[in-house]
């Protein structure tokens, strides 16, 4: 009678707690609740982007269209005669305050809405350590049809099929530029925290982050992925 008593309870408060997580916890940390890309990253923020991948493309197109600072456009899907390309992919250019330069790019949608809630981290970063707002974001693209470099592994590249992204520095308003290639060794103590910051951010985001801490292939920039493997270094 005791054993029934004592499941009874238990079960009780895990119900309650449940709810209570439903329904007044923050969405960013219910991994069953929807992705909101406008809300700051909490602890289910990744596991949304991963449900989110596995859902019907249409789900996360709309959900793209919806964020109004976010600027992109579906893109025409890319069919080749071998394993690279897409059927369904988005056009980023940027956030309403954020240029990505030298210019657009294609990107699954999945890695674009993620792309788009690290922006806004990034964003809040460089005001925190060096009271400027980010202006662009320099980067290498995203779309190469190629195997995978500096491993060895002769395994497809994420970049392949336009669902990986590779970033080499980020410019301030004020005209700074945190360069990877040089500031992420021997930059200011404050350019080198912000870099590792950066990162830190990413990985709660997407299910592969490389920085110049993974090999020397990635010296000079870092690389994002939505792919199936997991690593953040």
């Amino acid at each position: 009678m005791k054993m029934i008593v004592r499941i009874t309870i238990f079960v009780l408060i895990l119900v309650g707690l449940l709810i209570f997580t439903n329904t007044k916890a923050p969405s960013q940390h219910v991994p069953w609740r929807n992705l909101n890309p406008e809300a700051p990253i909490g602890l289910a923020t990744k596991t949304q982007l991963l449900r989110l991948s596995l859902s019907a493309s249409k789900t996360c197109m709309d959900m793209a269209r919806n964020v109004t600072r976010f600027d992109s456009i579906p893109a025409e899907p890319r069919i080749t005669q071998s394993k690279c390309g897409f059927k369904i992919a988005r056009i980023v250019e940027g956030t309403e305050r954020v240029t990505l330069k030298p210019g657009e790019v294609s990107m699954q949608c999945p890695l674009s809405l993620g792309s788009y809630i690290w922006i806004q981290e990034i964003e809040r970063l460089a005001l925190e350590a060096f009271a400027s707002p980010l202006k662009n974001i320099h980067h290498m693209g995203t779309y190469s049809c190629r195997r995978q470099k500096g491993n060895g592994s002769g395994q497809w590249s994420e970049h392949s099929f336009s669902n990986a992204w590779d970033i080499a520095s980020f410019e301030l308003e004020n005209g700074q530029l945190i360069n990877i290639r040089t500031s992420w060794n021997d930059g200011t103590p404050s350019e080198k925290k912000f870099l590792r910051d950066v990162r830190a951010q990413a990985c709660k985001i997407f299910k592969v982050v490389l920085s110049p801490d993974y090999n020397a292939a990635h010296y000079d920039h870092f690389h994002v992925d939505m792919g199936p493997s997991a690593t953040c270094r």
